[in-house]
């Protein structure tokens, strides 16, 4: 149950933080809710680049050959990391003021591997993310996407 849990927010962390960039918020409380410390400032950083940029998204992302493994655990807080890979060979970025989609051709950079330190209040359902690190370019999630 504790490790779905973790998956479920993991997975509900990277909707909001793309929730916020295609509403273009910086401050879109979806990503506040299912984050905190540096994962909540990397969102933040992520979806303000796209504003800054003038950029949304559009497609299709696929995340896969996801992974849970606990770590730690005191008595009042639980924490596990969460690794999946993504593949963005469909999805593309567009221009917010003109709409023009630049499509970009499959490449090994567009498989990355996501690890999420997800943290848990005992007796708190959410799971949070915490911590964040993206692998770009990943080996290990190209090769698992064309299996």
């Amino acid at each position: 149950m504790t490790r779905a849990a973790a998956l479920e927010d993991a997975a509900n962390y990277i909707r909001a933080l793309n929730h916020g960039i295609t509403k273009q918020d910086p401050a879109d409380p979806a990503f506040q809710f299912y984050s905190s410390g540096q994962a909540a400032r990397y969102a933040h950083s992520q979806i303000e680049e796209y504003v800054d940029g003038g950029w949304t998204l559009t497609g299709t992302d696929r995340y896969y050959d996801a992974h849970v493994s606990p770590r730690d655990e005191t008595e009042k807080i639980e924490t596990v990391s969460v690794t999946f890979c993504e593949d963005q060979s469909k999805v593309f970025g567009r221009e917010v003021a003109s709409k023009k989609v630049h499509r970009t051709k499959e490449s090994p950079a567009g498989y990355q591997e996501f690890t999420l330190l997800m943290t848990s209040v005992k007796d708190n359902p959410v799971w949070r993310a915490q911590q964040v690190s993206v692998e770009g370019t990943s080996a290990a999630c190209s090769r698992s996407a064309a299996m």
